[in-house]
């Protein structure tokens, strides 16, 4: 166990975390916790297996089968009818819904946006820590070295996500014409997903892509104005170097991008002591502009 710790800890960049003064058996299992703002679900099945880790500091929603968007409301006399769509990532092995949720919704709520974490349905992993840290550690050990299968459950629930923000604008005092997204990791994978073919796509305002595979190239759909954040350390730059750049570009200038010179890869809203430790102030600038 000991081992597999170590080794996530170098894929994930993780070694600056707080929670590495836990010992390697420090990995644990949480009661699905009480989260602030209302729980809505998105497909109606069984919660089934869902379970909530905390691990590396951060807490990760695994073996999730039914879908939730959960609704961070800004403080009263706050609001901007304004609204983002949080998609975390996790490889399809977890939702981050922690360090890439939960943290980025409560900095948008701060500004005054209403924010929106999805926790979609992910892929099935092993019930035991062991087991789990196991499997992570032969996935992510493959971290810009190939291809992340597509996930299609996941962009649906994303479509269904953007549907309800949509459909009930009007009851949260926001306007359906300033909706935005903001993936990261697997979580942009979806929203590039959703992007080349879903109509859903065209609802969207702007959207975000936090550490994204840089080899796609993103064939049809819209193109709203666009943040992108990376590090250069991360395997998935190094893969695809400015693929993804050049592509958006071809279809529209709209497109602001920033590469760090630390981070590695999953940095979401632990602090790194680089200048990626910024992202999230750097978008919400953006995000004022747009």
């Amino acid at each position: 166990m000991r081992k597999t710790f170590a080794v996530l800890i170098a894929l994930l960049g993780l070694a600056a975390a707080p929670a590495m003064a836990q010992p390697a058996g420090g990995f644990t299992a949480e009661t699905v916790p009480a989260v602030h703002g209302e729980e809505i679900v998105l497909n109606a099945v069984p919660a089934g297996g869902e379970t909530w880790t905390r691990v590396f500091g951060q807490v990760w929603a695994r073996n999730v089968q039914r879908s939730t968007l959960y609704v961070v409301r800004p403080m009263s006399g706050r609001a901007n009818g304004k609204s983002v769509i949080v998609i975390p990532g996790g490889g399809y092995m977890f939702v981050s819904i922690d360090s890439e949720g939960f943290r980025v919704a409560d900095r948008l709520a701060a500004q005054g946006y209403t924010a929106f974490v999805l926790k979609y349905r992910v892929n099935p992993t092993p019930p035991t820590a062991e087991g789990f840290m196991a499997d992570m550690a032969a996935k992510f050990g493959q971290l810009g070295k190939g291809e992340l299968p597509d996930l299609p459950p996941a962009v649906d629930d994303l479509a269904s996500a953007i549907s309800v923000v949509t459909a009930r604008a009007a009851e949260w005092k926001l306007d359906p014409k300033q909706i935005g997204a903001i993936g990261f990791s697997a979580g942009s994978r979806t929203l590039i997903r959703l992007i080349e073919q879903r109509k859903e796509a065209a609802l969207l305002h702007h959207v975000g892509l936090i550490y994204p595979p840089m080899t796609q190239t993103v064939t049809g759909g819209p193109r709203p104005p666009l943040f992108l954040a990376i590090a250069a350390h991360d395997p998935l730059f190094k893969q695809g170097g400015l693929r993804l750049v050049d592509s958006w570009l071809k279809e529209s200038d709209a497109l602001e991008f920033h590469l760090y010179y630390g981070g590695e890869h999953g940095f979401g809203m632990m602090p790194k002591g680089t200048t990626s430790d910024r992202w999230i102030d750097q978008y919400i600038d953006w995000l004022a502009v747009q």
